[in-house]
């Protein structure tokens, strides 16, 4: 009834795409007794600690992950000609034939995909790709929206325009000028202005190498800035001169001064180094701050709370003459005051960190990449096959404003085109790292979560959340998608995501969760009954589920492999199977 070879290369090409697409890699096989081993082996262990997501058989050169199930890919895929996709709602639609396979591609504001250097661009909430220069335009948007707006804002801090003395007053936006961060979120810019008055500006502002003093800015793509140097928030500052009480005051910008235990004062200025990321609301950076008294009389003795020196003991304070200063994290919200300053608008509020213990001891956080998540700033670098992270948690207490530093991890990750990590960060600042056919999150404390177990080949991937993923490997064509869709209950005001393996038509074996095996037809309906693969024979139950063992059909025995395969012309248990493989009574 049924002719078959007991078990044959093709079925285990096979049986092993759900799992490590074995047989496909040729090079990573020695013989067919380790590769039918192996896929004994691989049932048991698919039944996890964590969610097991489905592979399928596809080359992809890039993707790009969105919410809601919807991604760019491109590549080989789902039985389809090497192109670039929009998938949604399981479905892979073709793009424009202009847009060449293998292009590097990139995020890019709310919602697209930036393509081969900015010459397309993929809109992910509905598939269409335009070749206008969106990223282009939107620079010159800002740059044309912030001049009008400082030149009618200001009356004193800026220069305007070349007649008020300095032909360079505003730059146009490029591409450096865009805070990383907030992927997938608002654009926004930092730039310099130039200072009109120079004793707004302070040394401590003065731009390296021009002499001109600069003013740090913060844009978004309509002109609505904030002015960065401005606002301090409140820094606790006490100063002490002989034969008279120690007098504390609150310095919260730097336009001002305040009255130090002298007759003389105290002020403070503040230089940027180094612009972090950004979340939703605030924008975070790396400044120096220096405090300064007028008087000799008059010294500064502690700032928010901790004495500049401790025996035996490394403070965050640097004392030079009449100035102290001391590095910080500052917090900087995107929104702005209702006042003014000479016309131009600052931060609504502001929070200023030292970079110090919660004993005002010296810190030291310095990294290569930095990502803002939950409020919490997590700095990392990518080293050649691993990835150091720490966590920076911006904590106040007794007056003093901290910076709370987890414990350092360094751990591996997968590396792709001989030096490139599988690292990526998340619509919402979240870290995430590839390593060992595990997708990990990193935790903001001081640890990574294993969220899925993904092929063991992998070493590319791309997440927009936990629910949107793609992850693959170029080179063993093999690939998984992980797509979620929001939806919103508006009787309890909640809105619930789900995460799935994409559905695509696309024929063969898949493993699921628990180790069980099913086969999926071309039309995505599953296989059941006899299924003929390359001239082996397969029994699917009625729920689709690969059967092992002795089957009865229609009265009559056969005996499936542990792979599945239909086994003919031998004895099993001392019972002969016949060439169509049923048992011969």
């Amino acid at each position: 009834m049924f002719g078959c070879k007991n078990i044959n290369v093709e079925t285990l090409r096979i049986l092993t795409n759900g799992g490590k697409n074995m047989f496909r890699r040729a090079n990573k096989i020695t013989s067919l007794l380790v590769v039918a081993a192996a896929i004994v082996s691989i049932v048991p262990a698919y039944a996890a600690d964590v969610k097991k997501i489905e592979s399928q058989d596809g080359t992809v050169y890039n993707a790009v992950a969105y919410k809601d199930g919807q991604f760019y890919v491109d590549g080989e895929i789902n039985n389809k000609d090497e192109a670039s996709y929009y998938l949604a709602s399981g479905k892979y639609n073709d793009l424009s034939s202009d847009i060449t396979a293998g292009s590097d591609v990139v995020a890019y504001g709310t919602k697209y995909v930036e393509v081969q250097g900015g010459d397309y661009y993929v809109d992910l909430s509905t598939g269409k790709t335009t070749s206008d220069s969106v990223a282009s335009n939107s620079r010159d948007d800002a740059s044309s929206a912030l001049r009008k707006k400082v030149k009618a804002d200001t009356d004193g801090r800026y220069v305007k325009d070349a007649t008020d003395g300095a032909a360079d007053y505003l730059q146009t936006l490029t591409s450096s000028n865009e805070i990383s961060g907030n992927k997938f979120g608002d654009v926004w810019y930092a730039t310099t202005l130039t200072n009109k008055d120079a004793t707004n500006g302070l040394a401590a502002r003065t731009a390296a190498g021009t002499g001109t003093a600069k003013l740090n800015v913060f844009t978004d793509g309509n002109g609505n800035y904030i002015d960065a140097d401005y606002n301090l928030g409140k820094i606790k500052v006490t100063t002490t001169a002989s034969g008279v009480s120690d007098k504390s005051v609150y310095i919260e910008n730097t336009n001002d001064t305040y009255d130090a235990a002298s007759t003389g004062t105290v002020s403070a200025s503040v230089k940027q180094t180094a612009v972090l990321g950004q979340d939703k609301e605030y924008i975070y950076r790396t400044a120096t701050v220096t405090v300064t008294t007028t008087s000799s009389a008059a010294t500064v003795s502690s700032i928010d709370g901790k004495p500049l020196t401790v025996t035996g003991k490394t403070t965050p304070f640097t004392v030079s003459g009449n100035n102290v200063s001391f590095n910080v994290i500052q917090k900087i919200s995107k929104a702005q005051s209702s006042s003014d300053i000479g016309g131009a608008k600052y931060a609504k509020t502001v929070s200023t960190y030292i970079i110090a213990d919660s004993d005002g001891y010296n810190e030291a956080f310095s990294y290569g990449n930095y990502t803002i998540a939950g409020g919490k700033v997590v700095g990392y670098n990518k080293n050649s096959t691993n990835v150091d992270v720490r966590t920076a948690t911006l904590k106040s207490s007794d007056g003093l404003y901290y910076v709370d530093l987890a414990s350092a991890s360094n751990d591996d990750v997968e590396v792709y085109d001989n030096t490139k990590l599988a690292v990526d960060v998340d619509a919402s600042g979240n870290l995430w790292r590839l390593n060992g056919g595990y997708i990990y999150q990193w935790n903001n404390d001081a640890d990574w979560d294993k969220v899925y177990r993904v092929d063991g080949s992998f070493n590319q991937l791309q997440v927009y959340d936990k629910d949107n993923i793609v992850a693959w490997n170029q080179s063993d064509a093999v690939y998984s998608v992980i797509g979620g869709k929001t939806t919103k209950d508006t009787t309890k005001d909640t809105t619930t995501t789900t995460a799935t393996a994409t559905a695509t038509a696309t024929a063969g074996w898949v493993q699921a969760a628990n180790g069980t095996w099913t086969y999926n037809k071309v039309d995505g309906t599953k296989a059941t009954g006899w299924l003929n693969l390359g001239g082996t024979w397969y029994y699917l139950k009625a729920d689709g589920i690969m059967a092992t063992g002795w089957v009865n059909d229609n009265g009559t025995w056969y005996y499936l492999a542990g792979s599945g395969a239909m086994l003919a012309n031998t004895t099993v248990d001392g019972y002969v199977l016949g060439n169509s493989g049923a048992w011969i009574r």
